[in-house]
């Protein structure tokens, strides 16, 4: 009777009672995705099992003292918390007031729901969190499976939380999300300041841009040449600057200048 009780309590740490704590367990093993092609199947299994052993074995016996019970693979999923706030760096952050949000603010918001659900998560959260400190802090972190044990990760859970990269880029190695997403950035913070340039009063002023700087740059780099005094311009361009607030002379001279390329 005792050996029945005690396979339906473990059974009870793999099973969510609802489907809420369900899905949001799934989108936090997507998120982990990165971790296992970070560490090699092999090593992300290794330190994986390792962990849930640790804090199965801490959750149980707080269970225990606390006369408490909690439902679910918080200790499968919440040791991985520590990799991932060590590891993982932020790609952007925005700020609300004196709040930061990045790309990692999802994942830590799901580890709330899933940790104050009751007082049995949330004691399954802390020893998760202390047995994930001890595996990924201390040199426990370089214990290996044999490797045939690796390559079955690799073959199950690997299929589902791995990804590879397309071939319509270039960008390689283990944090291609992250890199995509900065480059991403890269290109948007390029466009929104080359906008802010433009943006310009109509009697000029504040950060105005001088045509015959930018021409005379182009002109040293080869890409325009002297001005041209006879050269007819186009007037839909000369009317283009214009409205950006500059002058219907500084438009024309510019214009010739860089030969009606604007």
């Amino acid at each position: 009777d005792s050996l029945n009780s005690f396979f339906r309590h473990l059974g009870a740490k793999f099973l969510f009672l609802d489907t809420k704590n369900t899905i949001f367990c799934c989108v936090i093993i997507y998120l982990f995705r990165i971790l296992e092609r970070r560490y090699g199947s092999l090593k992300f299994a290794s330190n994986l099992i390792m962990s849930c052993v640790l804090s199965m074995s801490t959750e149980m016996l707080l269970e225990q003292y606390f006369e408490t019970k909690n439902f679910g693979p918080l200790c499968l999923v919440m040791p991985l918390y520590i990799p991932w706030f060590r590891e993982v760096p932020v790609v952007s952050a925005s700020h609300y007031g004196p709040v930061s949000i990045s790309g990692k603010s999802i994942n830590y918001l799901l580890c709330l729901q899933l940790a104050l659900a009751t007082k049995g998560s949330l004691l399954a959260t802390l020893s998760a969190f202390v047995s994930g400190l001890f595996v990924y802090c201390t040199p426990l972190k370089k214990f290996s499976l044999p490797g045939w044990m690796g390559s079955i990760f690799s073959k199950t859970i690997g299929r589902i939380i791995n990804t590879y990269p397309s071939s319509d880029t270039g960008l390689m190695g283990a944090t291609l999300e992250i890199q995509r997403s900065q480059h991403t950035e890269a290109l948007e913070n390029q466009l929104m300041r080359a906008r802010n340039r433009f943006q310009v009063p109509v009697n000029g002023g504040g950060r105005q841009l001088r045509l015959d700087e930018m021409w005379g740059g182009l002109a040293g780099a080869g890409a325009a040449g002297p001005a041209h005094p006879n050269l007819p311009v186009i007037q839909s361009q000369v009317q283009t600057l214009v409205d950006m607030g500059f002058t219907r002379e500084r438009a024309e001279t510019a214009l010739r200048q860089a030969r009606n390329n604007l």
